[in-house]
């Protein structure tokens, strides 16, 4: 296969209102909604990728993401710079959202910061530039 790159992500989530709230107005996504999709949907891009989320079209009760599943284990987006890092970190924990805050890949000494959506997905905001 021959590719330039990936195209989009699609999302299923149990409540794309909750979603979009969560992806435009506290992480600051320039959201397009899609009203005439069942159900609700809406999507953003980022770099040159587009995500994609959609309600449930089967939702299960109860039902939360794992990435113990077979499929996705998380979503990383990468950080400009390290200032970016700790300034999510603390938006998100006044938001009240549950993260550990900036923290140290050892392998390769990236910093990144790890946290869930309100569906569980795990998303992550990776800075490239490893520690010297």
């Amino acid at each position: 296969m021959e590719t330039s790159g990936l195209h989009h992500v699609v999302m299923t989530v149990g409540d794309t209102a909750r979603s979009r709230a969560f992806y435009g107005d506290l992480l600051g996504f320039p959201i397009t909604d899609m009203d005439d999709i069942p159900g609700g949907g809406f999507f953003f891009t980022t770099g040159e990728v587009l995500i994609f989320f959609f309600g449930s079209r089967q939702p299960l009760a109860g039902d939360r993401f794992s990435e113990h599943r077979i499929g996705l284990d998380h979503l990383s987006f990468t950080a400009p710079r390290r200032e970016a890092l700790d300034a999510l970190a603390a938006k998100l924990l006044a938001a009240g959202v549950e993260t550990n805050g900036v923290e140290q890949f050892a392998p390769t000494g990236n910093w990144y910061m790890a946290f869930r959506d309100p569906d569980h997905i795990q998303l992550e905001y990776w800075l490239d530039e490893p520690r010297l």
